[in-house]
């Protein structure tokens, strides 16, 4: 084959590539978005991903799938396409869901294309609040190796009216109110959403080092007859010594223990 022939043949494999609807390279997608929510409300056309095709846009041939970090999944919809080059289309992908717990969840999208699939690199992290009702600051202390177990409460006597509730049958649930920011440890302390209880009780909390089961520090609280009525989101407290140990990107374990009830436990992450 002569030069000018070889020279033709490249600039026609070169054209055909830039043609829109030739065949493409595989779909490139960014990380997903981080989104900010409440718990128990609806969030709509929440933006998730972004990712790039080669080709026409073309909305309608892909499917997006969205897991929201909670243990459910979504049919994401792509609402946006827009020619970003001759030969590339940028899309844009959407989805709706609503959070039943406050927490943080790791939020990821799967676009499809026939019989190609690609995740997002990187989850978006969905920071979920709580409706705060009530603050409990509690006094730190540096943990032992082990939470000491609390003594049984006494009787009330006769004479004195007491303020016990019944003891729900089932057992509360417990949650962190995130995002965590370890800068913010110190100074607001760690806050959580305890289920009502039934009855006013005083709690340990151990703070666990979920890799080594090593615990980090604890410490105690009381919730009142009222809070443990209906439920209340408290502010914990550790000592600088324990907040020292934590590590950004790091998942630890909070346990509380009280008279009356089985241990509670939740896992978060700081950020």
């Amino acid at each position: 084959m002569n030069t000018r022939a070889l020279a033709c043949l490249s600039f026609a494999v070169a054209a055909l590539a830039v043609i829109p609807g030739s065949a493409s390279a595989a779909i490139q997608v960014a990380n997903a978005k981080s989104l900010a929510a409440t718990q128990g409300q609806q969030i709509d056309h929440q933006r998730i991903v972004t990712f790039d095709d080669a080709g026409a846009c073309a909305a309608s041939a892909y499917k997006v799938t969205i897991a929201w970090g909670d243990g459910t999944t979504s049919d994401g919809s792509v609402v946006k396409a827009l020619k970003s080059s001759p030969a590339l289309c940028t899309y844009d992908a959407e989805g709706s869901h609503r959070y039943d717990l406050a927490g943080a969840f790791d939020v990821t999208a799967t676009i499809c294309r026939a019989a190609e699939c690609v995740t997002t690199p990187v989850a978006g992290l969905a920071s979920v609040k709580a409706d705060e009702q009530v603050h409990i600051d509690a006094k730190p202390q540096d943990a032992p190796a082990a939470v000491a177990p609390q003594p049984q409460p006494q009787a009330a006597p006769q004479s004195q009216p007491t303020q016990q509730l019944d003891v729900n049958a089932t057992t509360p649930a417990l949650t962190v109110v995130g995002p965590v920011r370890r800068s913010q440890l110190a100074a607001k302390g760690l806050r959580v959403r305890l289920g009502a209880i039934g009855a006013a009780r005083e709690f340990s909390a151990r703070l666990v080092d979920t890799a080594s089961g090593r615990t980090l520090g604890h410490t105690s609280l009381t919730v009142g007859v009222a809070q443990a009525a209906s439920g209340a989101t408290l502010r914990l407290r550790f000592s600088h010594k324990t907040i020292g140990r934590l590590h950004s990107q790091h998942r630890y374990a909070l346990e509380l223990s009280g008279s009356g009830l089985p241990s509670l436990a939740t896992t978060f992450r700081v950020r």
